[in-house]
């Protein structure tokens, strides 16, 4: 199983660059494309795809830094789509074409 990565709050990781938590934000935005915390929110996801397999969905969830594991499946649900079992099965939403998004 994969070690437990463990991540600063935003405001820890900002005072530690010597930056405000707001131009963390928009610096990292800019240079990588999503907030921080979708960021880290993508990476913990990835880090549940590797452990994923014959180890219990609790264990995955406590090693990955979710707090439970029904932590992990509503955000797995959130950016998957489908539960993490039903993932796993195969039985995973058809590809939409992405939408641009216009202010009004």
């Amino acid at each position: 199983m994969t070690p437990k990565v463990t991540t600063a709050p935003i405001g820890d990781l900002a005072a530690d660059l010597a930056v405000s938590e707001r131009q963390l934000r928009n610096l990292f935005t800019a240079g990588i494309g999503l907030s921080p915390k979708h960021y880290a929110r993508i990476t913990r996801l990835r880090q549940v795809l590797a452990a994923a397999g014959n180890t219990p969905w609790s264990d995955v969830a406590h090693t990955s830094g979710y707090y439970d594991q029904s932590h992990l499946s509503a955000d797995f649900r959130s950016l998957m789509g489908v539960a993490p079992t039903a993932y796993f099965r195969g039985d995973i939403p058809a590809p939409t074409p992405c939408q641009t998004l216009s202010r009004f």
